[in-house]
């Protein structure tokens, strides 16, 4: 894309990602077409994309309505956080046993994080 950006695309960004991804799922639905996939799969598919659709359209409207889709936000380095991230490291250090042990690399950091804030929370002095 040559040239400036146009306004709408500085504008919604958010919108122009779903929308995207939304006709990356058309183009699929189409090479399942091609393919001769069976009607449950393309009605499957195609609900995806319809799911896709309104969607971006939530996020049109939200993004036009105001100008806080660029907005940053912190992660919050209190007890709280922490919990949660322990929290949620356990459940799936614990799915690990049902699921298989992959899921430890998805436990490892979400305990390592958790630990990491528990550690600077503590350096600070707030107990």
């Amino acid at each position: 894309m040559s040239g400036p950006v146009p306004r709408w695309l500085r504008r919604h960004p958010g919108a122009v990602v779903v929308g995207g991804w939304a006709c990356l799922n058309a183009v699929l639905l189409g090479v399942l077409t091609a393919y001769g996939e069976s009607e449950l799969a393309l009605l499957l598919w195609a609900g995806a994309f319809l799911v896709l659709v309104l969607a971006c359209c939530a996020v049109l409207v939200s993004c036009s309505r105001g100008p806080l889709e660029l907005t940053r936000y912190r992660v919050p380095s209190t007890g709280g956080a922490v919990v949660l991230l322990t929290a949620c490291g356990l459940a799936v250090g614990g799915l690990m046993f049902v699921f298989g042990s992959w899921l430890a690399a998805l436990a490892g950091p979400l305990l390592l994080v958790a630990a990491v804030l528990a550690l600077r929370r503590r350096s600070r002095g707030s107990v």
